[in-house]
């Protein structure tokens, strides 16, 4: 699975070649930290900063980019569990004042700013909130392919039966439908 770090570089049309130049870091040490053959976490702060910088990106952002441990499911997740802890009307507050969705999609996270906005959507018409304006620029787009929940992925490449993915299209969420990302129930697991 590429990082997010790839669709990044895309975005800004910057090789690694490029990239190690614009940093002043060693072509090796720029390709080993962008494909993960170096973790970002124990490379020196003298390497990864000026990295940060060539990117325009701070020392977290550009981690979070290179993490090869993250995955959507994961985002996915997070997000329910907060909605569960927190309320559903104080996480689109939360959501909303922190930037977050900004901030995503700045990075070239569009699955993840997608969610959210699905996510403060369908909240906000549970609770009979005004949709939020802000992000209307994000509901022009969808994503080329769906994302399903991991089960159901799994499930139909090892059976390839699609009976089970269009019964999840068919009762999906509409606010996560229309970006292209399959969603059932985010309030109870």
């Amino acid at each position: 699975m590429d990082m997010q770090i790839d669709e990044y570089l895309k975005s800004k049309n910057i090789s690694l070649y490029k990239l190690a130049e614009l940093s002043g870091v060693s072509y090796t040490t720029v390709f080993n930290l962008i494909n993960g053959k170096s973790d970002i976490y124990n490379c020196a702060l003298g390497k990864v900063l000026p990295i940060a910088k060539a990117l325009e990106l701070s020392v977290e952002e550009l981690a979070f980019l290179c993490d090869r441990k993250y995955s959507f499911t994961l985002f996915k997740s997070e997000q329910c569990h907060l909605v569960s802890r927190m309320g559903q009307v104080e996480y689109i507050i939360e959501v909303l004042e922190d930037k977050k969705i900004d901030q995503y999609w700045r990075l070239c996270c569009y699955a993840e700013a997608m969610y959210m906005v699905g996510m403060i959507d369908y909240l906000s018409r549970l609770n009979d909130i005004q949709q939020c304006t802000n992000y209307d620029h994000i509901r022009e787009h969808k994503l080329k392919d769906k994302i399903y929940p991991i089960d159901a992925a799994i499930e139909n490449k090892l059976s390839n039966k699609k009976a089970r993915l269009k019964k999840l299209e068919e009762n999906a969420i509409p606010e996560f439908m229309r970006f292209n990302i399959v969603e059932g129930d985010v309030l109870h697991g």
